[in-house]
């Protein structure tokens, strides 16, 4: 599919009709047909988890990138009359609990090439975004101009990857082997870790090009790419021009251990929100081992928002399947080191910090002396929620 022009959405989406298409839920690919997305809409009165006296009217989630299994949690909690608009780059419907409503509405944006600057940005122009996906490291580099308050952790250890072909580069174990062989290494924008690593020697700063779309470049290109653990590999493995083995490093086996896709909420805004997290968080963490458990629905949800978007970006049976299923057998999703499902641990977060800083000021970067409670907080978690594997 050819890429489309992705202006940064419209501010005023929730007064804006979009030309939607009706996601279907009982097939991998769905019917669909034309219809208008109003987010100001009555939902249906609830008849389980209440969150309409507590909580926006629409829960506005600002994802990282377009959607993914990763993601899965999130749409996990859409209901069956969701709708996206290829206009605005994102899909809106009731937000359920194991199928029956709450009261709310629940709406998922792209983002990646959907945005113009960064999701902590984003969530700082536009007040309807209630969460946005912000990781520990770029909770630490924005706390000066965007500070960002993580409320739960999907994602134990961060799938992010740098990859290469394994056929064309077989000593390569690690990034740092891979970088005395691979010329390029194309990242999108400029992440922290990237700089980390810099740092650390692994890689040349003039190997680095930050121009990356997400795309399968080694099909084409000897390089090496960021990518997940969880996607690339297998995308690359069944490509139809031939399968390519790749090699790659988790960035967190690499030394860059910090959370990934933390769901954060603007920390000037934590009294405001307060009501809504204490009820809706548990759901949250319950929603992510539910779509592990059993992923089905959601991915079809995944996929026929991806067609609805109708980029380069492509999402098939195969790949949220796969998806899911890494996500349990890579161990990316756990419950780290205490019981609780989806806490940021002080301890883990406090010693990224004190890792992170001296890098990332020697790159001219602006921190401030921060510690774990300035960027994280666990008390809406509810600690009998346990993933059990």
């Amino acid at each position: 599919m050819s890429k489309r022009n992705m202006s940064k959405r419209n501010m005023t989406f929730k007064s804006a009709l979009a030309v939607v298409l009706s996601l279907s839920l009982f097939s991998a690919c769905g019917s669909s047909e034309t219809s208008s997305t109003d987010t100001t809409a009555p939902v249906a009165t609830p008849s389980g988890v209440s969150l309409a006296d507590v909580c926006p009217a629409t829960v506005v989630v600002q994802t990282d990138w377009f959607p993914e299994s990763e993601h899965g949690g999130i749409y996990q909690l859409m209901g069956d009359d969701a709708v996206a608009s290829k206009d605005t780059g994102a899909v809106t419907g009731s937000l359920v609990v194991n199928g029956e409503p709450t009261g709310v509405k629940l709406e998922i944006r792209a983002g990646g090439p959907f945005l113009e600057s960064p999701v902590v940005t984003e969530m700082y122009q536009d007040n309807a975004i209630t969460f946005g996906y912000v990781g520990t490291d770029v909770a630490i580099t924005r706390y000066n101009d965007a500070p960002t308050l993580a409320v739960f952790n999907a994602l134990n250890v961060n799938p992010q990857v740098v990859l290469w072909d394994a056929t064309k580069h077989p000593e390569a174990k690690t990034i740092a082997d891979a970088a005395k062989s691979v010329k390029t290494f194309y990242v999108y924008g400029d992440p922290s870790w990237m700089r980390y690593f810099i740092a650390q020697g692994l890689i040349t700063k003039e190997q680095v090009d930050s121009n990356y779309k997400g795309n399968l470049l080694l099909a084409t290109d000897d390089a090496a790419h960021q990518g997940f653990a969880t996607s690339e590999p297998y995308k690359y493995a069944n490509l139809e021009t031939g399968a390519i083995t790749t090699g790659y490093q988790l960035i967190n086996d690499a030394g860059w251990n910090s959370y990934a896709q933390n769901l954060a909420i603007r920390k000037d805004r934590l009294e405001e929100l307060r009501p809504c997290l204490e009820k809706i968080v548990p759901v949250l963490q319950q929603a992510q081992i539910d779509y592990i458990a059993d992923p089905v629905r959601a991915n079809a949800l995944i996929i026929s928002t991806v067609k609805t978007y109708d980029s380069w970006w492509s999402q098939s049976e195969g790949d949220v399947a796969n998806g899911a299923a890494s996500q349990k057998d890579l161990g990316i999703v756990g419950n780290g080191e205490t019981a609780t499902f989806g806490d940021l641990e002080e301890t883990r977060v406090n010693e990224f910090i004190a890792k992170a800083t001296p890098i990332l000021r020697e790159q001219g970067l602006e921190i401030a002396d921060i510690t774990a409670s300035d960027i994280t907080d666990n008390e809406f978690l509810d600690a009998s929620i346990t993933y059990q594997g």
